[in-house]
């Protein structure tokens, strides 16, 4: 299809925002699928103390010679 040359590259730019809005819809899902932030707190909440918990359990061993 002959077209001038105002319009030639207007099927590339439309397949151009078609593309984008693919690639916007695939980011807004991805963000759409992360755990709640309440979840992600008590992970972090869990975590620390396992780590907290540990770290004492290392350090009172350490000071009874136990290690």
């Amino acid at each position: 299809m002959d077209m001038c040359k105002e319009h030639s590259g207007l099927l590339q730019k439309i397949n151009d925002v078609k593309d984008d809005t693919d690639k916007q819809w695939a980011e807004i899902n991805r963000i759409r699928n992360r755990p709640p932030i309440w979840c992600t707190a008590v992970i972090a909440v869990l975590s620390a103390s396992l780590g907290s918990v540990l770290t004492y359990a290392a350090l009172i061993l350490n000071m009874t010679n136990v290690i």
